[in-house]
C-alpha cells in the first residue's frame, strides 16, 4: 500500500524500518498512551516487525503503515487501519515522534487513512481508540469530525475512549 499528500508518503512498513520504530516505540508518550513494548535492541524490534507483517499479511491490506516526511524522505510516524477482535469496525491509529508532532502530519496522514479504509473496504464507519488520559488524540479526532461515543475495554483492563467517523 502506497498514499501521498503533499508532505506525506505512508507506505507498508519493512524491515529496513527497525532503527526507526525503535525509537517510536520507545518513546515516553507512546509508552505512556499506547503500549510499552519492551523492545531493548533493534534486534528485537526487527523480530517484532517480523511477527506484525505475518499477522499484517492475513489482514488484506489492514496493519502498520510507516509515515515518511517527503521533503527529507525520513519516517516520522505510523498510522494503522486494524481489525480488532472486539469490534466490528476498523479501526484506525497514529504515532509520531517528537520531530513529527505539532506540524498537522497526523492530522494529514489520517485523512489519508480514513480515505483509504473508505475506498478499500466496505463499512459504514471507522473506529479510533484512546486512552482517556490522552487528550491530543482525542483533540485530532474531534478535529477530524470523529464522535466521541464512550468507553470500552478494548486492549486490557483500562477502558478505552471510543470515537468514530461515519462515511
Amino acid at each position: 500500500m502506497k498514499l501521498e499528500s503533499e508532505r506525506l508518503i505512508i507506505r507498508d512498513f519493512t524491515l529496513g524500518d527497525a532503527p526507526f520504530y525503535f525509537e517510536l516505540f520507545n518513546d515516553p508518550d507512546w509508552i505512556r498512551f499506547i503500549s510499552d513494548k519492551n523492545l531493548k535492541s533493534i534486534d528485537e524490534t526487527e523480530v517484532y516487525l517480523k511477527k506484525m507483517q505475518l499477522e499484517n499479511s492475513k489482514m488484506g491490506g489492514l496493519g502498520f503503515f510507516t509515515v515518511i516526511l517527503k521533503e527529507t524522505n525520513e519516517a516520522i510516524g505510523t498510522s494503522t487501519a486494524l481489525q480488532r477482535e472486539k469490534v466490528n469496525f476498523i479501526d484506525i491509529g497514529y504515532g509520531f515522534l517528537p520531530k513529527g508532532r505539532g506540524k498537522g502530519y497526523a492530522f494529514e496522514a489520517t485523512k489519508l487513512i480514513i480515505e483509504y479504509v473508505r475506498n478499500k473496504f466496505n463499512q459504514e464507519k471507522v473506529l479510533a481508540f484512546t486512552i482517556p488520559e490522552n487528550k491530543n488524540s482525542q483533540k485530532l479526532l474531534k478535529k477530524l469530525d470523529f464522535k466521541f461515543t464512550g468507553y470500552q475495554n478494548i486492549f486490557d483492563d483500562e477502558e478505552d475512549a471510543v470515537f468514530e467517523y461515519l462515511f
